[in-house]
Parts: C-alpha cells; sequence; structure tokens
C-alpha cells in the first residue's frame, strides 16, 4: 500500500514537472494530445516503456527520468515507512514505552505528509532543472497545505520533551542505546516521545498563547508573516530610473491595477479572519499554525534577504524569486529552525551535483533550488542529530539573528570585494 502511494506520487510529480511550467510539455501520458495514446500508457511505471515509442516526437531518452521518478518515489516511500514508523514503534516497544493508538496516528500521518513533502520537493526539482524557475502552483499550494495540515495534526519535525524538566530535547530515535538513556517516567508513551516541534523552541514560547499575558506577540507575530507571505506573492516592479519618489508612487499603483492583487488581499483578508478567530478561542491547534506562520516568515524573509543583498552587491539578480517562495514552504513543513540549518547545507550539495551540473549541460547558469531541496531531504530525515549539534547556536535566542544579520553583512562586503576584482582585472560578469 505505501509503494503504491509513493508510486502514485511520482505519477503527479511527473505530471506537475511536464504541465505547471512556464512552458507546458506534452511528454506525459496525461497530458492532451493530437492524435490517439494507447490507454495502458496512463499505467504508472508499465506506460512508460510504452511511452519511449514517442522518442521521435521528444527526443531519445526522455521516458528515463520519469520511469526513474515514480519507481524511486515507490521505493523511498516505502523505506521511508519501514525507518520511521515500523522502526519507532519497534524501539518504543523494545525499551517498554507503550505505543497508543495515538502514537501510531501521529507516525502514520507524520510519514504521509513528509512523503507530500518530498513529492512536492522533486516536482519543483525537476522544473528548475528544465526552465530555471519554480511556478507558484508548487510552492504557494504546499505552503497553503502545510498551513492546513498544522491545524488538523501537529506535523512540525519532532523534538522529545524530558518529563522531569520540560525541557526539549532531540528525539533519541536512533539506536536503542540512546533511546535507553531518555528519562522514562511510569507514565510516559509514545505520546510523550513524538511531541512537535513549536517556533519557539527550544526556548518557551512565551507570549504566544491567549492565556499568556494575553497572547498579543502570537497574534500579532502570526499575522505580519501571513501578510509578509501575500505581500511576496504579489507582482511587484521597481523601477528606481526617475527618483525614489517616482518609482515609490509607480510602484503601489501598478500593484493595485494587477488582477493578482485582489486575489491575494482576499487570501489575506480571509486568513486574517481565521487567525484571529483560532487565536481568540483559545484552541490548542493556534500554537502549531502559528509555528507553521513563523516558519514561513522566518524561512521565506531570510531568502528574500539574501536575494536583496545579491542584487545589491552584484548588481544583477543573484537568485530567482522562486527561491524565495519555495524557501517559505520548507518553514511551512519543516519549521523555521531546520531551514537554516538546510540553507547552509545547500552549499556542500551543490558543489557535487552542481559540478555534475556544469559538465553534463555546459552551463554556468545553475539553479539553486534543486540543491535546496536535496538540503531540506538531508535535514529532514537527519534532523535529530542535526538539531543536537546547532541546540547551542538556538539557544542564544534572539542573538542567534544579530548573528545572521552579520554574516549577511559580510556576504555583502565578500561580494562587492568580489565584483571590484572582477571590474579591475577587466572580467565580464
Amino acid at each position: 500500500m505505501i509503494a503504491l502511494l509513493g508510486i502514485i506520487l511520482g505519477v503527479c510529480v511527473n505530471y506537475i514537472a511536464s504541465s505547471w511550467g512556464w512552458e507546458p510539455r506534452k511528454d506525459n501520458p496525461w497530458n492532451r494530445v493530437d492524435y490517439c495514446r494507447p490507454w495502458w500508457y496512463k499505467i504508472p511505471v508499465v506506460g512508460w516503456f510504452g511511452m519511449r515509442k514517442e522518442a521521435d516526437r521528444f527526443g531519445r531518452g526522455f521516458w528515463i527520468r520519469p520511469l526513474l521518478t515514480e519507481v524511486g518515489m515507490g521505493i523511498f516511500a516505502v523505506w521511508f515507512f519501514v525507518s520511521e514508523v515500523a522502526g519507532t514503534v519497534m524501539l518504543l516497544e523494545w525499551n517498554g514505552i507503550p505505543v497508543t493508538d495515538a502514537t501510531e496516528v501521529t507516525l502514520w500521518v507524520r510519514v504521509i505528509f513528509q512523503t507530500i513533502f518530498v513529492a512536492l520537493m522533486v516536482a519543483a526539482t525537476w522544473i528548475d532543472f528544465d526552465e530555471k524557475t519554480i511556478p507558484d502552483g508548487i510552492t504557494v499550494s504546499g505552503t497553503l497545505f502545510a498551513l492546513v495540515m498544522s491545524f488538523l495534526f501537529p506535523l512540525t519535525i519532532g523534538v522529545a520533551e524530558d518529563a522531569q524538566t520540560g525541557k526539549l530535547i532531540p528525539i533519541a530515535i536512533q539506536s536503542p542505546t540512546q533511546l535507553l538513556d531518555f528519562p522514562i517516567s511510569p507514565i510516559m508513551t509514545g505520546d510523550d516521545i513524538l511531541v512537535p516541534m513549536n517556533g519557539a523552541s527550544p526556548c518557551p514560547p512565551v507570549g504566544v498563547r491567549r492565556s499568556e499575558n494575553d497572547g498579543i506577540f502570537g497574534l500579532v507575530s502570526a499575522l505580519v508573516c501571513w501578510w509578509g507571505w501575500c505581500f511576496a506573492l504579489m507582482e511587484r516592479h521597481w523601477r528606481p530610473r526617475h527618483g525614489f519618489r517616482r518609482a515609490w508612487v509607480i510602484f503601489w499603483e501598478r500593484l493595485a491595477r494587477t488582477p493578482s492583487t485582489r486575489r491575494l488581499w482576499n487570501l489575506g483578508k480571509w486568513g486574517t479572519l481565521a487567525l484571529v478567530m483560532l487565536w481568540a478561542t483559545g484552541w490548542s491547534q493556534w500554537l502549531t499554525v502559528w509555528s507553521t506562520l513563523i516558519g514561513i516568515g522566518v524561512a521565506g524573509g531570510f531568502m528574500w534577504l539574501i536575494r536583496l543583498a545579491g542584487k545589491f552587491a552584484m548588481d544583477r539578480e543573484a537568485m530567482g524569486f522562486g527561491d524565495v517562495t519555495l524557501m517559505a514552504m520548507f518553514g511551512a513543513f519543516l519549521g523555521w529552525q531546520p531551514c537554516l540549518v538546510l540553507f547552509f547545507i545547500a552549499p556542500f550539495a551543490g558543489l557535487v551535483i552542481g559540478l555534475i551540473y556544469v559538465i553534463v549541460f555546459r552551463d554556468t547558469e545553475i539553479p539553486f533550488g534543486p540543491f535546496l531541496c536535496a538540503a531540506a531531504l538531508i535535514t529532514m530525515l537527519n534532523w535529530p542529530i542535526l538539531w543536537a549539534l546547532t541546540l547551542p547556536l538556538f539557544n542564544l535566542g534572539t542573538l542567534l539573528f544579530t548573528f545572521g544579520l552579520g554574516l549577511l553583512l559580510l556576504m555583502v562586503i565578500l561580494l562587492c570585494l568580489i565584483q571590484w576584482v572582477k571590474k579591475l582585472l577587466g572580467v565580464e560578469y
């Protein structure tokens, strides 16, 4: 059943990769064509052996990547299920920790949720390699999906909670010996181990809930992140040729006339109403929804700042805005803490994949989205270890953001220095 789920997600990935790009293609059995195709071409995996007969229309070997995508998603789904559900249940039972029905439901939903996340990343990777762009259809739909699921289920990456002190610590589901080191209370069950991480981890979420000093910080920060995301999706055009004041007026006039602005305004308005009602009622889901919005705001805002800094230093587009919306989707699925970690892992993934890309395609314009997706997958699969390694940094609290701004400033200085040296040496850029 899990393998079938993975293969079906692979079919969806192939359809999205061929249909949601800037230039939709017809090299998929589910896309409309002006000739008749056999019905069995739509059968997952098997159908691609028939589709290869259309190589004269779409090029030699066009069917290999989608075939491997469907097979790979099926294999990944089975491996992920065995590792995260079956393996976790076995380790809990091995160590005498009761596994309740709620524990199994949490594991099942979390695995399905994160497998869908992997499918979205694969689709974004293929489109980014093909067109060097990531469509909003993937990132916006994925972000909204994660936001809704955060209301229905606490599905951020998990951490464990100390039964005695209440302090959040990494999940110790790596080996039986690590789990034995965990302080187990007589009434502890698997539900206590699978605690979802929130946007304030590892610091207590003071002022987030309605009952904590009226929780006004939680409401304001959630609305700021929500409207920041909606504003980021609007079509913005900044033309400073005739001065800042003129550019400012034209910016807002064009923004008001753009048809998509009204749709996003309505989305933001209704979303604000839903958030205020959720906060005012004091439901338990508020903390998970707030954590998802903080992930969207911090991860997307961090990438947006890097994009602006790169453009300022290099006087050119150093990064597409699709990477910003992609990072915001990562924040919705994973939380802001894993997103900061994966951003520093992405360049190492780029060293290997990027070198292969340059050699094979002879193209020096390398898309950054696939490397972000690879880093997100590595972070998601190894988060207990990465969380343990980076916990001292996250314990810094607000000082961590000061440290990040300092690194951003150093990046701008370094990029400006590189551009100055290129200009001095007469190197074109």
